[in-house]
């Protein structure tokens, strides 16, 4: 009984260690600020959301978590083959097949930053090909007007 029981303690400790470790390499890209006010920060929240939910869509293959923040045209520099201005039907396509071609094995991003009406972030997009892992560098802007951030070019190279 003690034997079961040491165990599973160790499991749970060893399970919130490695959870703990996960969230914060997760999120060392976004660096916090101390902002002048209330609305400053609720901006920048939402800025990081959007980021949040863009690497969601390519982490499970989704583009539904991205298309909320496609304006009417979206840049794409997809893998050199892609690039240029693309409507958002268009543009949604274009990532449908992409993450298609590119299995996705993880997706994270690795640094960031942030202005009054800009942001952008810089991460790795690694596929699977054949037996082995590739890593894509991925660069994604975004735009805010009528409070809200916009998703202003994906580059994936």
């Amino acid at each position: 009984m003690f034997r079961k029981a040491s165990i599973l303690f160790l499991f749970i400790i060893f399970a919130g260690l490695f959870n703990s470790g996960h969230t914060y390499s997760q999120d060392k890209w976004w660096k916090n600020k101390k902002y002048r006010n209330e609305s400053t920060r609720a901006k920048y929240d939402l800025c990081k959301k959007t980021f949040k939910d863009i690497s969601y869509g390519f982490l499970y293959n989704n583009v539904n978590y991205m298309t909320p923040y496609f304006q009417t045209q979206v840049y794409l520099n997809i893998s050199s083959t892609d690039k240029g201005y693309y409507s958002s039907a268009q543009a949604e396509q274009i990532l449908i097949n992409f993450m298609d071609y590119f299995t996705v094995k993880n997706f994270k991003y690795t640094r960031s930053s942030r202005f009054n009406t800009y942001a952008f972030v810089n991460g790795t997009y690694t596929y699977m090909i054949g037996s082995g892992k590739r890593n894509l560098d991925v660069a994604i802007s975004l735009k805010y007007y009528g409070n809200k951030w916009y998703i202003d070019q994906i580059s994936i190279n």
